[in-house]
């Protein structure tokens, strides 16, 4: 009998899922968030370099003004440049660490999140806990899926953090972040939904809808 691989995140059976797929569930799409989205999005890399280079603009004005020798200057730029290249690049591993740990998995039954760099955890989500959900369009087809849950079911927001929508701590909602082909996804996500809970005895009226919102500017 084959063994399951090993990871960094230990023996999975399929990988990005805790545990293999029970009789009846199937995968039907499994990704992970562009790190670039990551960076951008949850760690404002440009609204980070826009801050370093409001710094050196002031600096200089700075030294016009105070009649500062270019020895200076130059030294006083560079220190600002240094610390800006830390920053970003401090912030761009966190990224690319958060991107390559994260699998987002949809089977037939539940939407799994594989989420975390030091304690990786699986989040699963069935699908009747699924009220709604949001399709935030940006470039091109990728985009991120913004999930609205049901008031009896919730999830931790730091648990779920980066992959958490705003700062709605008392009703947190995961998202699929970063999807490169969002809206393909969020219709693969929808009929899975649909389709999971016809004929079933349940009151779940709202099913996912992929309504296209703007993005927002900060930590969305």
């Amino acid at each position: 009998m084959p063994r399951p691989p090993l990871t960094e995140h230990g023996l999975e059976p399929v990988p990005g899922l805790p545990e293999a797929l029970p009789k009846g569930e199937r995968l039907l799409w499994q990704g992970a968030p562009q790190w670039g989205a990551v960076a951008r999005h949850v760690f404002l890399v440009r609204w980070v370099a826009g801050y370093f280079g409001l710094l050196l603009i002031l600096e200089m004005a700075q030294a016009f003004t105070t009649e500062t020798s270019l020895v200076e200057l130059a030294g006083a730029m560079g220190r600002l440049l240094l610390a800006a290249g830390l920053s970003l690049a401090i912030l761009s591993i966190l990224a690319k660490l958060i991107a390559r740990s994260s699998v987002y998995s949809i089977t037939n039954r539940r939407l799994v999140l594989r989420v975390g760099v030091a304690l990786p955890i699986s989040i699963n989500i069935p699908f009747i806990a699924i009220e709604g959900a949001d399709l935030v369009r940006r470039r091109d087809n990728a985009g991120d899926i913004v999930l609205s849950l049901a008031p009896r079911h919730r999830i931790s927001w730091l648990a779920l953090w980066p992959h958490a929508h705003g700062f709605s701590f008392g009703r947190p909602r995961p998202m699929l972040r970063g999807l490169e082909n969002a809206k393909q996804v969020a219709e693969i996500l929808g009929k899975a939904v649909a389709e999971a809970n016809l004929g079933e005895n349940t009151q779940l009226t709202t099913i996912i809808d992929a309504n296209v919102v703007q993005p927002q500017p900060a930590m969305a």
